[in-house]
């Protein structure tokens, strides 16, 4: 690698770029120190899965490892998240809260200062008691908000003086699915659901947030200069299939049912209208709830930034054009159903369902989806909380996948910022450990660490794309990587094919 001398893709002053983990997909230990169980462990034990997060990268009684391999890395800000049953064990944490968890957290944090990097912490990563599941329902009914209002009450307070960057929930749109609309995740996963559940629980979430955010203000603002609260969405956006209106539409309707119905109610007060007019038309009246007149005025101005998690993205059309896809068919299209547009265009390999999307790389989302944010929410300042590539190869040898797909995204995220003005803060690696990811098992490997799973012994080694990361940093430049020659006979191509695309500047914006 040479240093790059582009300014085009220097990393703008106060950047911070770092790595991320959360909670039950790292910590293991999961009926330890007083820990009861979350709706994963309820769940997971209910059916006998095979596969679950127990024991994980074990990163409970690890986690000094991790974050020397961080520091060895010279990352700016490791992200974790709190895992609410271990610190306040039947959710309730103005009554019950469990010392050696709070402890655990002061330890993890106060490490990763030792090392000056910046804790960003997210207060939850879908994993809360099970106990709230069988108190009231968890996030289907209002009960929930006012709950975890006081448990980010508890966390505000308790590590406050030493965390500056929270993320209040981490991608409600995409949680919020996965629980409710078939996704799997519990506790969706051992209950009838219906679809209109997705909905009621993104509303309660967003008024969770909302109201944790207003105490932040109220309470711990004013002791805590500079400190950041935001709210996590996932994007896999969508370009139009071509510049003809219907096409242009179809992809702004997409977009809106993305990361829109996230960040409209925050900036705007209420869901886009395109939304709410798409769903009655298909659903009827009652499926998307309703913001009261007082909720309507209070909601705006509830973030400072959007937690943006970024993978790849799709090109759809009118349905005009051609059937809708279900949901579960075709690759990113589980927005796209209610948005009413056709997938036309895949990522690159992803012959259908999520499959191996996650090891496809689409970089050109990273503009779009900023820009998009920029145009329609220009208050709201954007970090990326997870971009990583997953794919199923246990080796430390990623300098031909991981290091190309790093350097192809934030190549585009820095000339994004650069050239177009984009308000990006920062950027986290998803993710920094070799990780439980859900479906995927131990199998889809994201980390930027190797974790020897099939050896069970759980060691901790930096890959290759290690040297591409360290030269990152020294130079606070992205430098261009390419994959070798070799490369090109492997499945590798595809992914160096489309990192070659990002060079092919998006034709239109929605």
């Amino acid at each position: 690698m040479v240093t790059e001398t582009d300014p085009r893709y220097r990393l703008p002053d106060g950047f911070l770029l770092g790595g991320g983990t959360a909670s039950y997909q790292t910590e293991g230990a999961w009926d330890k120190d007083g820990k009861t169980p979350s709706v994963f462990d309820h769940s997971y034990h209910l059916v006998n899965a095979t596969l679950h997060g127990d024991t994980a990268a074990d990163s409970y009684h690890r986690y000094k490892e991790d974050i020397a391999l961080a520091h060895e890395l010279n990352l700016d800000v490791y992200r974790i998240s709190i895992s609410w049953p271990r610190v306040c064990p039947d959710g309730h944490c103005d009554r019950n809260t469990t010392k050696a968890g709070v402890d655990h957290y002061h330890d993890v944090i106060n490490e990763i200062i030792k090392y000056n990097m910046t804790p960003m912490v997210t207060v939850y990563h879908f994993d809360h008691p099970q106990a709230l599941e069988d108190e009231f329902g968890g996030w289907l009914d209002a009960k929930m908000i006012d709950v975890f209002v006081t448990y980010a009450d508890f966390l505000f307070k308790t590590f406050g003086s030493k965390v500056k960057h929270w993320l209040t929930l981490n991608e409600i749109n995409m949680h919020c699915l996965l629980t409710y609309g078939g996704g799997g995740f519990p506790p969706g996963l051992t209950m009838n659901t219906t679809d209109d559940m997705v909905y009621k629980c993104m509303h309660h979430e967003i008024l969770a947030h909302s109201a944790a955010y207003r105490l932040y203000e109220d309470r711990y603002r004013a002791a805590s200069p500079g400190s950041v609260v935001g709210i996590g969405a996932v994007t896999f956006f969508s370009r139009p299939n071509s510049t003809e209106y219907d096409d242009l539409d179809a992809a702004h309707r997409a977009n809106m049912f993305d990361v829109g119905l996230v960040l409209s109610p925050l900036v705007h007060g209420d869901y886009p209208e395109v939304v709410r007019r798409t769903l009655l038309a298909s659903k009827g009246a009652g499926w998307l709830p309703e913001f009261t007149d007082e909720q309507k005025r209070s909601l705006p101005g509830t973030l400072d930034f959007v937690g943006l998690n970024a993978y790849f993205g799709a090109t759809v059309a009118s349905p005009s054009k051609g059937k809708v896809p279900g949901r579960g068919g075709a690759a990113a299209s589980w927005n796209k159903v209610d948005a009413n547009v056709t997938v036309v265009g895949r990522p690159a390999g992803a012959a259908g369902g999520f499959g191996d999307v996650f090891a496809t790389v689409s970089p050109w989302i990273i503009r779009d989806v900023t820009l998009f944010i920029q145009s329609h929410f220009p208050a709201v300042k954007i970090f990326v909380t997870e971009n990583g590539l997953g794919h199923k190869e246990n080796s430390t040898d990623d300098w031909d996948s991981r290091a190309v797909y790093h350097s192809a995204y934030l190549r585009e995220l820095t000339r994004t910022i650069n050239e177009d003005g984009a308000d990006v803060i920062g950027y986290t690696v998803w993710s920094f450990l070799d990780d439980f990811e859900w479906g995927g098992g131990y199998e889809r490997r994201f980390g930027v660490v190797h974790v020897d799973y099939e050896g069970g012994t759980l060691n901790r080694t930096l890959k290759r794309s290690k040297y591409f990361f360290q030269k990152l940093m020294a130079d606070r430049a992205v430098p261009l990587v390419e994959a070798s020659a070799a490369s090109a006979a492997t499945a590798t191509l595809a992914i160096v094919l489309a990192a070659a695309a990002t060079l092919l500047r998006a034709p239109f914006l929605v």
